[in-house]
C-alpha cells in the first residue's frame, strides 16, 4: 500500500497517523464519498484547515491546505501555521514551537 501526503510518500502505518493541530478548533464537518472502489472523505475545520483523502485499493492519497511536519518516530502529523517552527530530530521525532 503507497502513501501520500501533500505529494510526499509516507510509510504505510497500521492504523495511520494521528493528527495534531496547532491552531485549535471546535467545530468539523466530515463527509465520505464511495465510489467504484474508491473513497473520498472530506474533513473541514473551523480553524480554517481541510483534509481530503482519497483511498484506493493500492494508494492512498492525502491533501492538507496547510504546511506539514511528519513526526515518523510517534506517526504524528503536525498541521502547521504561518508562525510554526520545526525542529527535526535525528531519531524521526520532531519538536514543534
Amino acid at each position: 500500500m503507497r502513501v501520500f501526503l501533500n505529494g510526499q510518500e509516507l510509510k504505510f502505518v497500521e492504523g495511520g497517523y494521528k493528527y495534531v493541530f496547532l491552531k485549535p478548533y471546535r467545530q468539523h464537518v466530515e463527509d465520505t464519498v464511495e465510489r467504484a472502489g474508491r473513497t473520498l472523505h472530506i474533513q473541514m475545520y473551523d480553524n480554517g484547515v481541510q483534509i481530503r483523502t482519497l483511498a484506493t485499493p493500492s494508494e492512498i492519497t492525502t491533501l492538507i491546505n496547510r504546511e506539514v511536519a511528519i513526526d515518523r518516530l510517534n506517526n504524528k502529523i503536525y498541521i502547521l501555521e504561518e508562525d510554526s517552527q520545526v525542529i527535526r530530530n535525528d531519531d524521526g521525532s520532531i519538536s514543534v514551537k
